[in-house]
């Protein structure tokens, strides 16, 4: 009697173990972006909401930092169970979420520059800075003016797009106007950064959701999501962190 009850408490233990394993969830995240991914990839606007609604959904989320390129391949093959954020022109086959949050992508020059920009294709006629992956997330017209531009980077670090513009080795970044804003912040006294700026929407706001690898993780997390839109959870968090980098 007694080696049965041993047994017994084994595989109960053995079972509370796998169900723990199988509620935890490894998520790719990107590399740093403040305010939506802030250094280490533990916290940050969209890291939290992510995390609120993973948990709200019965899950244990673990973020992994990798650059966008090895999370996405990684996503791919099945090696994590999910990646944020992804914009809609994103290259990947993942069962995606409803929309975490919208980013405001601008095209940023200086003011002093005098340029004004009032449709895509007046972008071919500066030298342009973009985030890595720019061309393959902002739309087939933005896709085709780049694709012929002699005078056109991408970059994974987006600081250095600040430091282009400010110094005047391009004419027009391109970004989210909140991290370049942010990015401003964390140089500091490493670069004037004075001098005014004119922002141009040339854009429309970009969603920005998850990608699962099993339908009904991302079942599970947007009705989790609606629930934290709903109950005003979702806007606290984007409040909070707009406070927090002097947004508001």
């Amino acid at each position: 009697m007694k080696a049965s009850w041993c047994v017994w408490v084994l595989l109960c233990g053995l079972f509370a173990g796998q169900a723990a394993t199988a509620a935890e969830l490894h998520v790719a995240v990107g590399l740093a972006k403040p305010p939506y991914v802030e250094e280490g990839g533990q916290s940050g606007m969209e890291v939290e909401i992510v995390r609120a609604a993973l948990q709200q959904a019965g899950f244990k989320p673990v973020f992994e930092v990798y650059p966008q390129a090895r999370g996405l391949m990684l996503l791919q093959s099945g090696r994590v169970d999910a990646m944020l954020t992804l914009a809609p022109d994103t290259p990947v086959e993942a069962f995606r979420s409803a929309p975490v949050l919208y980013y405001r992508n601008r095209a940023i020059v200086l003011k002093s520059s005098g340029i004004r920009l009032e449709h895509l294709t007046d972008l071919a006629r500066y030298s342009v800075a973009g985030f890595q992956n720019a061309r393959l997330l902002l739309g087939p017209e933005f896709t085709a003016v780049m694709a012929r531009h002699p005078r056109y980077v991408e970059l994974a670090d987006q600081q250095i797009q600040n430091r282009l513009l400010y110094l005047h080795r391009v004419e027009v970044v391109v970004g989210d106007s909140l991290v370049f804003h942010q990015n401003n912040r964390a140089l500091g006294t490493r670069l004037d950064t004075s001098a005014e700026l004119a922002e141009f929407d040339l854009f429309p706001p970009s969603p920005r959701s998850v990608g699962f690898l099993r339908e009904e993780q991302r079942d599970a997390f947007d009705r989790a999501l609606k629930a934290l839109q709903r109950s005003g959870e979702v806007a606290r968090i984007v409040a909070r962190y707009r406070a927090a980098y002097g947004f508001d």
